[in-house]
């Protein structure tokens, strides 16, 4: 993962990094960060992140993958949280997920990015969340240059799936949603563009999914019949990042229109299998 002051979903550039802060770029209502632990009956960390009300009341997993990621990293480290819906402008590093710690103190700092995955390991020490080795780096940059751009597409700039990004991240507002949805699309274009390293010429959307497509080939055979990545006794964080993306492909949790990019995921079955395990190990109850 990136720096703590960058939770995007690999090193990368300066660039990249500030596209990954600001997006996405939902408008709504400003909120306030708390500056307060919880009552004494609520002593629980809370956990920000893009999701409906209702949902996050349950615990349900964000419909955002970089949220996910982190939700996930700390349910594998048998931490409960409270999910508050939020958006960018509650965090102080303008992009969710952040996490607050309980604490008696006037000001709680916030935690992001691998602070997350820091504070997870010290409770959880024997939970599979070492420090990521050169190998499964490679892998995570895999994600990230190759399935991330392919599902930003999918969501934020095909056509086909607007009715799905308008529930997602569209204000209720119809006077506001044109700007809103145009603001989104250049973002995503623009990362996309910067991913793909194509500064012209616009987006070959068959070349995104024949990546996209490679990158799960590479993963599955990582995967082979193994329960969890590199034969791992529990689900790790490389564990956590995929199945952030492919649950929310493939899982039911979703309404794709256009489905060519999870049909393609589909195709991996040994994936898919790992997605609904981890789904049912942390969520099925």
């Amino acid at each position: 993962m990136a720096s703590s002051s960058s939770p995007g979903l690999f090193s990368a550039p300066a660039p990249i990094r500030s596209l990954f802060k600001s997006f996405p770029l939902a408008v709504h209502p400003s909120e306030a960060l708390p500056a307060r632990a919880p009552d004494t009956d609520d002593a629980l960390p809370r956990l920000y992140v893009f999701a409906h009300d209702c949902d996050a009341q349950l615990g349900l997993p964000s419909y955002n993958p970089t949220c996910l990621k982190w939700q996930t990293v700390l349910r594998i480290a048998n931490i409960d949280v409270r999910l508050v819906s939020s958006s960018n402008h509650a965090s102080p590093s303008g992009a969710l997920p952040f996490l607050m710690l309980p604490s008696s103190a006037s000001t709680v700092v916030p935690l992001t990015g691998e602070k997350i995955a820091r504070f997870a390991k010290q409770q959880a020490p024997s939970a599979n969340l070492d420090d990521p080795s050169p190998r499964i780096d490679a892998y995570q940059a895999l994600i990230a240059h190759c399935v991330r751009p392919a599902w930003l597409h999918s969501l934020y700039v095909n056509p086909a799936n607007d009715a799905l990004l308008t529930a997602l991240y569209l204000p209720s507002s119809a006077l506001l949603r044109p700007a809103q949805r145009h603001t989104l699309r250049t973002a995503a274009t623009t990362e996309i563009l910067v991913a793909s390293r194509h500064k012209t010429g616009g987006i070959d959307v068959k070349e995104l999914l024949r990546v996209a497509e490679e990158a799960f080939a590479a993963l599955a055979a990582l995967l082979g019949e193994a329960e969890w990545f590199l034969g791992a006794e529990g689900p790790g964080l490389l564990d956590a990042e995929l199945f952030a993306y492919t649950h929310l492909l493939v899982g039911g949790q979703l309404t794709w229109a256009d489905e060519e990019l999870g049909s393609r995921l589909r195709t991996f079955e040994n994936l898919v299998r790992h997605a609904d395990r981890l789904y049912e190990r942390y969520w099925k109850n």
